[in-house]
């Protein structure tokens, strides 16, 4: 027999919880006592105003945090857009230095020769355009209104261009241009070609330029000789890998494999002076010393080129270590030319001083590289001095410096000018730019 209980079941409804604020708060019963209840009210209504004002503080984080963003993000842009105006700036600093060595070249090739000239005694000076730049203060947008005040003061007006100064009123940045001519200084890519005899050259100027007495002894306090530190760089830049026997070592690449990280000599050109101090013994002392009268412009890649350092620009230390020994007597003379050089704007060699005939005056030297009259000659020389040296120049340095608000960008570019006779190197009858670029880097 099965026994069977029924249960009574009691199916409750399933009440939704009163709010305050939106947040769930207990329902008040009927037999609480008045007090019970309001403190228990008020204990909810702080729950829910304490969340309110954790809720409007989060808020507050939050749009305080989008402000911050939103001012980083316009100070980028601020920046961004400074960057942009100092780039385009040193693009038009230059535009402008490659204009004046074209006019340059072109006042060069064709008033030099002018007969009208020539019975002014003007034929042979030499005035170098783009050498107002380096006198030149920043220019910029600013200085157009100055430039156009200053024209009407003077009654200029009709002289000065004025949509060359609305255009000019558009560049919110300022520029300083500064070029510099490198073919004052002494090539040590000319041993990248393999050619000998072009080496051989930039091998002895280099030897003389070590060996100036002052130079020497400060080369003999680090322990190198002038022969030791030429031909260290002659193996770093030839493409064979054979040591020069001067470097004092039997392999070229032997010093750099001792070091903490080991490399091999680079047997190529240098990408830039300062890559020079990879080599041994080529510390920062070396190269403040003398960096400034080396360049590794231009990478010459014919085997016939030869070095040429441009007499009627070649600063008078340089030629004062590459002719030591010529004597005091013909030092007064080079002095007397420089002077007038660097004062007067006359050339020191030009169309009717050929560089030979001003080496031999000057110095003593002949076309084979001995000395004539009574002055002690180079006769063991292998180099022949009187080519060392040309009268024209073709590669320039220019740097540009822009600042636009508080950014400052800073271009330095190395040019060769293409002379329109096809004689610069890489030059062709074909192609109408006055230029071509060699190096390119913004700072």
């Amino acid at each position: 027999m099965v026994l069977i209980v029924r249960l009574p079941l009691k199916i409750r409804r399933f009440r939704l919880p009163q709010t305050l604020w939106g947040f769930p708060v207990a329902a008040r019963s009927g037999s609480d006592s008045p007090d019970a209840s309001s403190s228990r009210a008020g204990g909810n209504r702080g729950v829910a105003l304490l969340m309110a004002v954790m809720m409007i503080a989060l808020m507050i984080v939050f749009a305080a945090d989008s402000i911050v963003s939103s001012q980083v993000d316009l100070q980028l842009a601020v920046i961004q857009r400074n960057r942009i105006r100092a780039e385009y700036a040193a693009k038009s600093g230059f535009n402008l230095a490659t204009f004046l060595l074209a006019a340059d070249l072109a006042k060069d090739l064709t008033l030099g020769s002018t007969p009208a000239l020539q019975k002014l005694g003007l034929g042979d000076v030499n005035i170098r355009l783009w050498e107002l730049l380096n006198q030149m203060p920043p220019i910029g947008g600013e200085d157009a209104e100055t430039m156009q005040s200053f024209a009407k003061a003077f009654g200029l007006s009709n002289i000065l261009d004025s949509a060359v100064l609305d255009q000019l009123k558009w560049i919110e940045a300022t520029f300083a241009t500064t070029v510099s001519d490198e073919q004052q200084k002494i090539d040590v890519n000319y041993c990248s070609s393999g050619a000998r005899e072009p080496c051989a050259a930039v091998r002895a100027m280099m030897t003389a330029l070590f060996s100036c007495p002052a130079e020497k002894s400060f080369l003999a306090r680090k322990k190198l000789t002038p022969m030791e530190l030429s031909a260290r760089i002659q193996d770093w830049v030839d493409p064979d890998s054979r040591a020069e026997s001067e470097s004092g070592f039997t392999d070229e690449s032997d010093p750099y494999q001792r070091r903490k990280k080991p490399f091999k000599a680079k047997n190529g050109p240098l990408d830039s002076v300062d890559e020079l101090r990879m080599i041994e013994g080529w510390d920062e002392e070396v190269h403040a010393v003398f960096s400034p009268y080396l360049t590794a412009f231009p990478i010459w890649k014919k085997r016939e080129d030869r070095a040429r350092i441009n007499l009627n620009s070649a600063p008078r230390e340089l030629l004062q270590c590459l002719f030591q020994d010529a004597g005091p007597e013909r030092f007064k003379k080079l002095a007397q030319l420089l002077k007038l050089r660097d004062t007067e704007f006359k050339q020191i060699a030009g169309k009717d001083r050929p560089v030979d005939q001003v080496i031999s005056e000057l110095f003593g030297y002949s076309r084979g590289g001995e000395a004539s009259g009574n002055q002690p000659g180079n006769q063991s020389d292998p180099a022949n001095k009187a080519a060392w040296f040309g009268k024209m120049s073709q590669t320039y340095r220019i740097n540009v410096k822009a600042s636009s608000g508080e950014t400052q960008r800073e271009l330095e570019a190395v040019i060769e000018r293409i002379v329109p006779d096809g004689s610069a190197s890489g030059a062709n009858m074909s192609s109408r730019a006055s230029y071509r670029i060699l190096h390119w880097r913004f700072l």
